[in-house]
Parts: C-alpha cells; sequence; structure tokens
C-alpha cells in the first residue's frame, strides 16, 4: 500500500516565476524525485498562505514542463466576478475584510484519505489543521532570523512556522545543527518527531565542467579573468562577503599579484551596502572585482568549474548549497566551521573561523601558489560530494514518513 502525501506547492507557486530562491530550488528538486517514488502516491496544493495570485493551472503547466506528474488536491482559480477589483481603494477594502482575487475548492475525497500533508516551508494553516486524519509536516531549513535577527528580517514567519508545528506536528530539519537549533528554540517539542535529511546539489546543474567552447563564452558574458576565486551567495550581511573582498585585496596588495581576480556571484539581498562600499574603497583595485549579479543555472558549472578556488565565509548557515554545489564542482573549497558547514564539508575543505583575516589571507596564498594543494582539495571534494544526492534524500523522507505513520 502505497503511502497517500500531499505536497504543499506554496513556495513553488510564490517564486517559479521569477525569484527562484534556495528554498524553492530544495522543494523542486523534493518534488522531481518524491512524485518519481513508487512507495507514496503524491498529490500537490496550492491554498496560498499569503493569497498571491497565482493559480493551479499555471502550476499544472509549470509540471508539465518539469516533467512533475503529480494529482492537484484543490483546485485554485480566479473569481470570475469581483467588482472594482482593479481599484486601490475596492483592493484595499477587499483585503481588510477577507474578501480575495482567488478561490480555493479542495478535492475532500483527498484530503479526508491521504496521511501526509508536508509543507517544504510555510506554516500549517487553520485549514489544513482540521483535517485530524492528516499528520502534519514542515521543513526547517533554518532558525537564522530569531538567532540572529540583525542578520536577517523575517523573524516573525519562522517564529510562525515552529509554533505551527505544535506538539503533535513533525519537523524535517535540513541538518543535524537545525535540529539542534531547533530544539533549544522550541524546548517544548518532542525530540522523537525531529528528523533530519541533508540536502543535496543538483547534478544537473552542478558537476566539473570542462567544455572550454563553453567557459569561453561563459568568460566573456562576465568578463571574467584568467584565474579568479570564486564566491557564491546571496549579498547581504550574513554571507560574510565584504570580509572576503577585504582579505582578497589585502592578499594581491601585499604580495603584489597581478594575475588574480574575486568573482562574487549572486543576487542583491537586504542591507548589502558594506559589500559595494568594499567595492568602491579598492579603488585602482576595483577591477580585480567582478560582480555578476544573479546568474542562470546553465551558466553555474561551468563559472563554478573554471574557478581557482571557491570561498564561502558565512557567519551561519542550515545547511549550505553553495560550498557542496563547489565541491561536486571539482573546485577547492574554502568555507567557515560554523553551524551546519562542517555537516556538508567535513574534511574535503579547508575550514576556518568565519571573521580570521589572518588564517583566510594565509589559506589564500596557499592555494595561489602550490598547485598539488589546490589539486588535493579539489579532488578531496568531488570524493565528498558522491555522499550527497537528491535521490538519497527523497528516500530518506519516504522513511520518515513511515516513521511518522506507524508513530
Amino acid at each position: 500500500m502505497r503511502i497517500k502525501v500531499i505536497l504543499d506547492a506554496d513556495v513553488i507557486a510564490d517564486f517559479y516565476k521569477n525569484n527562484r530562491t534556495g528554498i524553492f530550488r530544495v522543494t523542486l528538486e523534493l518534488f522531481r524525485k518524491l512524485t518519481k517514488n513508487d512507495k507514496i502516491e503524491a498529490f500537490y496544493s496550492h491554498l496560498s498562505l499569503f493569497h498571491n495570485d497565482t493559480s493551479t493551472k499555471e502550476l499544472d503547466q509549470f509540471f508539465i514542463e518539469n516533467s512533475i506528474k503529480i494529482h492537484l488536491a484543490n483546485n485554485r482559480a480566479k473569481k470570475q466576478f469581483l467588482p472594482f477589483r482593479k481599484e486601490k481603494l475596492f483592493r484595499y477594502l477587499y483585503r481588510k475584510i477577507g474578501i480575495y482575487n482567488y478561490t480555493n475548492v479542495k478535492n475532500e475525497n483527498i484530503f479526508t484519505n491521504a496521511e501526509i500533508f508536508h509543507s517544504f516551508y510555510y506554516p500549517i494553516n487553520d485549514d489544513i489543521r482540521k483535517y485530524t486524519n492528516l499528520k502534519k509536516v514542515i521543513t526547517i531549513h533554518d532558525l537564522i532570523p530569531v538567532l540572529f535577527p540583525d542578520l536577517h528580517f523575517t523573524s516573525d514567519l519562522i517564529k510562525n512556522i515552529i509554533a505551527s508545528i505544535g506538539k503533535d506536528g513533525f519537523a524535517i530539519c535540513v541538518s543535524e545543527n537545525t535540529k539542534k537549533d531547533l530544539l533549544a528554540f522550541a524546548p517544548d517539542l518532542n525530540p522523537k518527531n525531529i528528523f533530519v535529511s541533508l540536502l543535496a546539489a543538483s547534478k544537473e546543474h552542478f558537476y566539473a565542467c570542462d567544455d572550454d567552447d563553453k567557459f569561453s563564452i561563459i568568460k566573456k558574458k562576465y568578463n571574467l579573468p584568467d584565474k579568479y576565486f570564486l564566491s557564491v551567495g546571496t549579498l547581504e550581511p550574513r554571507k560574510n562577503v565584504d570580509h572576503v573582498i577585504r582579505t582578497f585585496l589585502k592578499v594581491i596588495k601585499e604580495n603584489d599579484i597581478n594575475d588574480l581576480g574575486l568573482v562574487l556571484v549572486g543576487a542583491k539581498g537586504w542591507n548589502y551596502d558594506k559589500i559595494f562600499s568594499e567595492y568602491e574603497n579598492a579603488l585602482e583595485f576595483k577591477d580585480k572585482i567582478i560582480i555578476t549579479g544573479r546568474v542562470p543555472d546553465e551558466d553555474l558549472a561551468s563559472l563554478y568549474s573554471h574557478a581557482h578556488s571557491f570561498y564561502y565565509l558565512s557567519l551561519y548557515e542550515g545547511f549550505g548549497l553553495p560550498p557542496l554545489e563547489a565541491m561536486q564542482c571539482g573546485v577547492a573549497t574554502v568555507t567557515s566551521n560554523t553551524s551546519s558547514l562542517p555537516e556538508v564539508v567535513g574534511d574535503a575543505g579547508i575550514m576556518l573561523q568565519p571573521n580570521d583575516v589572518e588564517s583566510l589571507c594565509e589559506t589564500m596564498l596557499n592555494l595561489y601558489k602550490n598547485e598539488e594543494l589546490r589539486s588535493f582539495y579539489a579532488q578531496r571534494g568531488l570524493e565528498r560530494s558522491k555522499m550527497f544526492s537528491w535521490e538519497k534524500s527523497a528516500n530518506e523522507h519516504i522513511e520518515i514518513y513511515k516513521k511518522i505513520i506507524s508513530n
């Protein structure tokens, strides 16, 4: 008998059009693998916690385009008639009294017969809570907004997510460190109901790419130097990119290095002024720093693979996908020794205190000068990355579902 599981597609609906966040990518990969697993019968819901203007018709098309076969648990469509819906005042009044552009019609047979409801990020809402037959599961990615409010700005949402687990709910954390943080923050949760399944990096997008013709196009597209250090991540305070910039500049200035650049890949997050101040302060060395912005998926393997070495000195992570992506592309990886990052990198990378300038200077210089050392860590990273896969993660989820049902 297959387990009947409703997978919450709200994250996909909210971000697939223009802002494909890390949580979106994780959700999409798990949708891909879970829907192909013959041990579950998968349905998807799109109830839209925030009443966004997306329909299940749009999602159906997205799933077809991404070769995901999954049944619909509810129909979400635009209301045919809502007077003056485009007028600002009426929009405000409608929201005030709880009238929205879209309506949900649930297939009650699915909701009353399914065994698991799994949200990949958002809180379990009251509409789902009334189905006592459903075991409610939430993926917890990190607690950074509540642990370090100065490094983030969504603490209320995270608190609501954790509160919605409740005493009878379940959580799947993306690392042992996140599980530890969750239980420390919410000691009333039942530890037996909290599980861990590590993430993975897509084999389709992240691989050792030795295609010189492709890299020639990428190099021209982003104006890359022949030799470059690489950093990938959202440009925001937690990622500690300003520290990498300062240290890189110190290394090339003090050692008279002229054939090396620093490439920063990632969209602007919040409070990124400090990063761009470091860039402006580089003065005559500004041409050594290339800021690409967000890069399409199809360019990433080549960008990673042709980097001299990779740097990710994040202050705190729930998991930390970029170091795994770098290792999977065969790049010597340097990262912080904090939070979940040791679970990802292990002994396959160089791990440092995130704000230790001296150690980072020494590491950058050693990797720059010592090709044997660089090759050693590149190979170690490749081997380490084989421990992670979305197939493995999906299988772990199935085993967790079984344990939850038998609870």
